[in-house]
């Protein structure tokens, strides 16, 4: 197991070091790696007065090395210090009414400061949220660690599908507006009622419409629906059987693509919203019992709240320029 090195350990480097021995005898004592022993002589070294050039002490070595330690954690113990730092970062990650996450809220702080000595950055409220005490908050950070691993593959049951490498240079650069990415969120499997989200690929604003059921022709009725209200110039979706009616939209001058099968990280834009609204509707939830105005309620937050692939901007900020 990896551990630091011990006050014993740096004399055993000074030792071997007045006894001209290389590196990679003394890792060989220490039974650590050349690699170690390198970076410990490259970074603990000191420069006394009476010498021109860097040397090793065990003594200021291990110093050095301890200072490096404590300042390492100077910031996390930054928020501890400062009670309105504290108190700012909880209300922020107990917010509502906009979406938010440490790089926001560390972004949002240091716009505030006078002073670069009262800056905060998201790293250290990650490392803060790490402690034990912080437990509590940690059930309000958006993303949660862990990624699935699942088998890809080759084909697809729906027909006519058009891979991605065919979409507009507008739409892959997220230059135009108008071009869409398309999920569904589901209860589950038993029940019918789900949740069909559309966000646009450049400015990221979201659109969340209940559904009574998954039907594809129902999901291709309500996007071509929607074509009378706002502009569509195309729509990405993934390959579920859901949206095997995709071409009923070509009627309606609207452009259709596919993803390649489990590679959902080609339209992440999509997944990541889809993750944000599950903050106010988790797994499990009856969409069937969630009214038209909550659902309205939450597509409005999320689209007012800032985001930091938009200078800090929100979606409607973006979307009205």
């Amino acid at each position: 197991m990896w551990k630091h090195l011990t006050l014993q350990d740096r004399e055993t480097i000074e030792i071997q070091l007045w006894r001209w021995s290389k590196q990679n005898e003394i890792a060989r004592v220490l039974n650590r790696s050349e690699s170690s022993i390198s970076r410990e002589i490259k970074n603990n070294s000191v420069k006394k007065k009476w010498s021109d050039k860097q040397e090793y002490f065990a003594i200021e070595a291990n110093h050095k090395a301890y200072v490096k330690r404590w300042w390492a954690k100077t910031q996390s113990m930054k928020i501890n210090l400062n009670t309105e730092l504290k108190q700012y970062i909880i209300s922020e990650l107990q917010r509502k009414d906009i979406i938010t996450s440490p790089k926001t809220i560390a972004e949002l702080w240091n716009t505030k400061q006078t002073e670069k000595k009262n800056y905060i950055t998201h790293e250290s409220i990650y490392k803060w949220l790490e402690q034990p005490a912080q437990d509590k908050y940690r059930q309000f950070l958006l993303y949660k660690k862990g990624y699935k691993t699942v088998k890809a593959v080759k084909w697809s049951k729906i027909k006519w599908r058009v891979s991605l490498d065919q979409r507009s240079d507008e739409a892959n650069n997220r230059t135009q507006k108008w071009h869409y990415e398309a999920d569904l969120i589901v209860s589950n499997k038993w029940n019918k009622s789900a949740l069909l989200t559309l966000i646009d690929r450049k400015t990221r604003l979201p659109r969340i419409f209940k559904l009574k059921d998954k039907s594809s022709k129902n999901i291709m009725d309500i996007i071509a629906s929607i074509k009378e209200e706002i502009w569509i110039n195309s729509v990405t979706f993934d390959n579920g059987m859901e949206f095997a009616f995709h071409y009923l939209l070509h009627d309606k001058w609207i452009d259709t693509f596919f993803c390649e099968p489990y590679h959902s990280r080609e339209k992440w834009s999509i997944e990541n919203l889809n993750r944000i609204i599950r903050r106010f509707f988790p797994k499990w939830t009856n969409f069937a019992d969630i009214s038209d105005e909550e659902i309205e309620r939450v597509c409005n937050i999320i689209a007012d709240s800032p985001r930091e692939i938009l200078g800090y901007l929100s979606p409607n900020q973006v979307h009205f320029q």
